[in-house]
């Protein structure tokens, strides 16, 4: 069911992106509340991006979540990504507020670590190896919607919303090194031959938030008005994964195990419109995610055709973005 309603938020979104909007008038072009003048207001932006993702996970010894506390903990640090973003803010009836956007990136490199341990509170470590990232992508959509509430003739505008969102990240293990390995002797120290291993997530659900417009008229420069997007959100999401251990003989290829837990978290951005003229602008903005999934399941399935679950301790995902692109009103 959570595929099916996934599908329509994103057709929906689809298409709200694709479908025509009619007279409208731009902030810089007018006095007044610009979506007064017709029936829609819309503006449409285009962004480059440069990301960075950090991603942590972990796996307890059995579902009571001890034997021990943490078996094994992997980390993705300092993961660099460039992105394309396509965004949509469009007011109806100077009442109703739509914000929208799609984004997808292409991952440059990075770093992994994998560590695994017999003692609890992740004591005597017996296994660690440090690996690369260097390819495979990330992606983004979510759409809002809410009233509109405008004060000092639309010098400020309150926008609370509703929204749903999915972001998924396909990253993978590469040009492995086994740093450390208890008792010495027991793994050969060293590079690690044929490491191609994958982890890809989705994260999915509802997000209650809020947008802040403040627009400010310039009267000297070259810019004749500027605007500034302040915006919050409160997530409520499903977490799923999956992964493609390689190097495990005894995994199932290409599903050697999934991940299953909900949690929460908060993505927040800022945003400055410069407007060129009546049409044209151009953006700059930055945003912030942190989510943290809770206690989950972790099922393995192996070659032989059976399964074994664990707890999954919990997952933290924060990734940090700036941009900047043009934007053009209708």
């Amino acid at each position: 069911m959570r595929n099916g309603l996934s599908a329509l938020v994103l057709g929906a979104l689809i298409v709200f992106l694709a479908s025509p909007t009619y007279s409208q008038t731009p902030v810089a072009a007018t006095e007044t509340d610009p979506a007064k003048s017709g029936w829609a207001e819309a503006e449409w932006s285009l962004a480059a991006g440069y990301r960075t993702d950090q991603l942590n996970w972990s796996i307890a010894g059995n579902l009571e979540g001890n034997s021990p506390t943490v078996l094994s903990e992997l980390s993705w640090s300092d993961i660099r990504i460039l992105q394309l973003k396509l965004a949509n803010r469009t007011v109806i009836k100077d009442r109703l507020y739509v914000r929208g956007h799609l984004d997808y990136g292409t991952v440059l490199s990075g770093s992994n670590r994998d560590s695994d341990y017999a003692g609890d509170n992740q004591t005597r470590e017996f296994s660690r190896s440090l690996n690369g990232v260097d390819g495979n992508h990330v992606w983004d959509g979510s759409v809002g919607i809410g009233p509109r509430f405008s004060f000092l003739e639309s010098a400020l505008v309150i926008c609370p919303m509703l929204g749903y969102a999915v972001s998924e990240q396909d990253f993978n293990i590469v040009d492995g090194y086994q740093a450390f390995s208890a008792p010495p002797g027991t793994t050969p120290l060293g590079p690690i031959a044929g490491l191609n291993s994958r982890y890809q997530t989705r994260w999915e659900g509802f997000w209650l938030g809020v947008d802040l417009l403040f627009s400010i008229p310039l009267e000297q420069g070259p810019f004749p008005a500027m605007q500034m997007v302040l915006s919050g959100e409160f997530h409520r999401f499903d977490y799923d994964a999956t992964a493609t251990w390689n190097l495990r003989q005894d995994f199932s290829q290409p599903t050697s195990f999934t991940h299953q837990a909900s949690g929460s978290g908060l993505a927040a951005g800022a945003t400055i419109l410069l407007a060129l003229d009546p049409h044209w602008g151009v953006n700059f903005g930055m945003n912030l995610k942190k989510m943290s999934a809770d206690a989950g399941v972790d099922r393995v399935y192996y070659t032989d055709g059976t399964t074994r679950s664990t707890r999954l301790n919990e997952v933290r995902w924060r990734a940090f973005t700036i941009e900047a692109g043009v934007s053009y009103q209708f």
